[in-house]
């Protein structure tokens, strides 16, 4: 058996001279890099920051629903108080069960949705009596047994 000698890859071909580098294929990188960039950092924004600050409404409470929960975890009212909070959610409707996000507590009376990927204006009205006034999302992420999709409506004297 007659073996050859080994040669190294791409011996014996012609050198190919490199690809001649214009101003116009840097000015066409440059913009290929900043739309892929600019639209990438526009997207992880909305995901990793939300919507923050964006309210039209005076003292509302911005309150982000996502997979994480409710933040803020509590939310602080006097007696009878009406709360306005600026609702809003960063999930996409493919992690979502029905696309929405829930706000539910049989103590303060409510059942609101809130589809993915949006934000509202909610009111609601603090009880009398002062405590810790329980509300959950029902709709993902275990539900009411979830111990991290809770928030609570503190009523203080």
């Amino acid at each position: 058996m007659t073996t050859r000698p080994s040669t190294p890859h791409g011996a014996g071909a012609p050198a190919k001279a490199p690809a001649k580098v214009t101003p116009a294929r840097v000015l066409a990188f440059v913009l290929v890099a900043v739309v892929i960039i600019g639209g990438g950092a526009y997207l992880a924004g909305r995901v990793f920051l939300g919507q923050r600050g964006t309210t039209t409404v005076a003292e509302a409470i911005p309150t982000r629903i996502s997979m994480e929960g409710f933040d803020p975890k509590v939310i602080t009212a006097k007696p009878g108080q009406t709360i306005t909070l600026d609702w809003w959610n960063t999930d996409g409707a493919m992690h979502l069960q029905g696309g929405v996000h829930t706000m539910v507590s049989d103590a303060l009376g409510i059942r609101l949705e809130l589809p993915a990927e949006s934000r509202k204006t909610v009111t609601i009205t603090a009880p009398a009596s002062p405590g810790d006034y329980d509300f959950w999302c029902d709709s993902c992420c275990g539900g009411r047994e979830s111990p991290t999709m809770h928030g609570t409506l503190r009523v203080e004297a």
